[in-house]
């Protein structure tokens, strides 16, 4: 009998959350599902405590350390439930929250994916929705002025206060706890139709990690399928804030650049890739009398800007832009 809900973890070196993880599931969830978990750092001492621990999971064991998004992919490729949770392996469920987000697909036929209210530990908001990236809004990110507006700060609280997600249309901004169609659900827990995902295709696979979610959701979307936030499911999430130090700096422009690349005018893409290469000569200037690894990998995000095109996979059915 095929179950009505998939659900997938990755677990990458640290072990410490997906334990936990696994309990809140089986003591939150009801309806029928099957649980699978992809180690993705190779065969593990800790392989075998959770086998022991959970027969009932799936476990898949990667030879070689491949993306996120490719994970997913695997994953939902190889499933045939109606509806694919990928989460985070650092998640807690709260009650009936997975039951909430099924239920709501099932009632909703035309939503092809949805994700529930996310919290830090102390029972705050973490980002749960955001909008499609502008290039507006990525250069003010690119200029590190969004330090100043970043998630749970005084000045993104006083601009939620003042409302002023409904002047400008920044989803991210927006702190209303109301069921809503939104524009890109964070991947840090998404539950997705079957049907939706196979007309509209998996998620890119061009970064090791970051902006993953948001070519996904945009041909979702452009399929005619819904994304909706259902903040009455919610979820604790313990990544309390997004580390863009070494490597992750590079792959998070490198998502940013490919969305553009892929999604956005040919002359978009330009002006993001010219701003990568800029933002990151400077910063690597600056910080190299200080800090010569920092400096190292400004570097190593310019170079980046200055070489990587997308190679073009059928990991998707969209049609992507050349450039």
């Amino acid at each position: 009998m095929i179950p009505q809900l998939a659900v997938h973890f990755i677990v990458h070196n640290d072990f410490s959350h997906i334990e936990a993880a696994l309990d809140s599931l089986y003591q939150t969830t009801t309806i029928s599902s099957q649980i699978h978990l992809t180690i993705n750092s190779g065969q593990s001492v800790n392989t075998e405590r959770i086998r022991s621990q959970y027969p009932q999971v799936q476990i898949i064991i990667n030879t070689h350390s491949i993306s996120f998004a490719a994970n997913h992919n695997n994953l939902m490729r190889r499933v045939n439930a109606p509806f694919v949770a990928l989460i985070n392996d650092d998640v807690i469920f709260h009650p009936q929250s997975l039951d909430t987000l099924v239920r709501y697909l099932d009632m909703h036929q035309d939503v092809g994916l949805v994700g529930p209210l996310v919290e830090n530990p102390d029972g705050s908001m973490q980002l749960s929705t955001f909008s499609d990236p502008s290039l507006l809004r990525m250069l003010f990110h690119m200029s590190g002025l969004n330090k100043f507006t970043k998630h749970g700060g005084v000045f993104r609280r006083v601009l939620q206060r003042l409302q002023i997600a409904r002047l400008i249309r920044v989803e991210s901004l927006n702190s209303d706890l109301i069921t809503r169609d939104v524009p890109v659900i964070v991947g840090v827990c998404m539950v997705a139709r079957r049907e939706a995902f196979l007309q509209a295709g998996m998620m890119d696979e061009y970064t090791q990690m970051y902006a993953e979610e948001m070519g996904w959701h945009w041909r979702l979307r452009q399929q005619g399928w819904r994304v909706v936030f259902v903040p009455s499911a919610r979820v604790t999430h313990y990544n309390l804030a997004q580390d863009l130090s070494g490597w992750k700096l590079t792959e998070h422009r490198k998502g940013v650049l490919a969305y553009f690349l892929q999604y956005r005018p040919a002359w978009q893409a330009h002006i993001i890739r010219l701003a990568i290469i800029l933002s990151h000569t400077l910063a690597s200037f600056v910080t190299v009398p200080f800090n010569r690894d920092v400096a190292r990998t400004h570097w190593q995000t310019v170079r980046m800007g200055m070489t990587w095109k997308i190679t073009i996979t059928d990991v998707s059915t969209a049609s992507p832009l050349s450039h």
